[in-house]
């Protein structure tokens, strides 16, 4: 994807990557892990700068998409729009980006990892939590059971981390056919994604309208630590979806 005048030309690596957003006229989609004060880590925002990123977003680029709407035959949006999502149900998404979100009256889409939820609840958030969610306008996804590299699984491995994940959102929180995310943003080398379902990937992803690949939708990030660069970032994203846009 070539940087325009907007995006410094040796902006860093990691800028560089997250600029390709979404294919034109698809939602644009960015995915968070870690929301916390004190966490250091590479994929962690503190729930300060977690705030100024998702105004920034909404200011720059476009509404929250409400995630309900979020499915493999959607049609795309007039105007561009962002899903916010969060992977493995990180219990700071619970006690620092909630409040965030419900501030801004953005809902979000969270992908737990169905093996591991409740069972470290200091940790990750417990079904009920989970449960809390859904009532409260946001949705959950599956992560897969145990967050494990599919493509490095056998063919029935990778189905049961799929299968029975989905099945595990659908029968406790009632969603009929929950997305999916993929640990690591790697895709399963077999058909193991069942007809219907939604499933998204990282940056490794492809820029692609969600009807041509709804099984690898592309998601991007805002760099941690490039605060000044978020603003820049928003409008090159914005000027991808309408280019090419009918």
């Amino acid at each position: 994807m070539r940087l325009d005048d907007r995006i410094p030309r040796d902006a860093p690596p990691d800028v560089r990557t997250a600029v390709a957003g979404a294919a034109p006229g698809w939602p644009l989609v960015l995915y968070f892990h870690h929301v916390h004060p004190t966490l250091d880590h590479y994929t962690s925002l503190t729930p300060a700068s977690f705030e100024r990123g998702l105004e920034t977003v909404l200011a720059d680029y476009g509404p929250a998409l409400d995630p309900a709407s979020a499915e493999a035959d959607m049609a795309p949006p007039a105007a561009p729009t962002v899903l916010v999502t969060f992977d493995d149900g990180h219990r700071d998404n619970l006690d620092h980006a909630l409040p965030i979100l419900d501030r801004l009256g953005v809902r979000a889409l969270f992908f737990a990892i169905t093996g591991l939820a409740g069972e470290a609840p200091d940790r990750s958030m417990t079904w009920d939590e989970l449960r809390g969610l859904t009532a409260a306008g946001h949705r959950v996804g599956s992560h897969t059971v145990t967050h494990r590299k599919l493509p490095e699984l056998a063919a029935a491995e990778q189905h049961e981390e799929i299968a029975e994940s989905l099945a595990a959102v659908g029968d406790r929180l009632g969603d009929p056919r929950p997305p999916l995310a993929y640990p690591y943003g790697m895709p399963p080398t077999g058909a193991a994604v069942p007809p219907g379902t939604l499933a998204f990937g990282t940056v490794k992803a492809r820029p692609r309208p969600w009807t041509a690949a709804p099984h690898d939708v592309r998601r991007t990030y805002l760099p941690v630590g490039r605060e000044q660069l978020w603003p820049r970032l928003c409008r090159e994203w914005r000027q991808q979806w309408w280019h090419a846009s009918p």
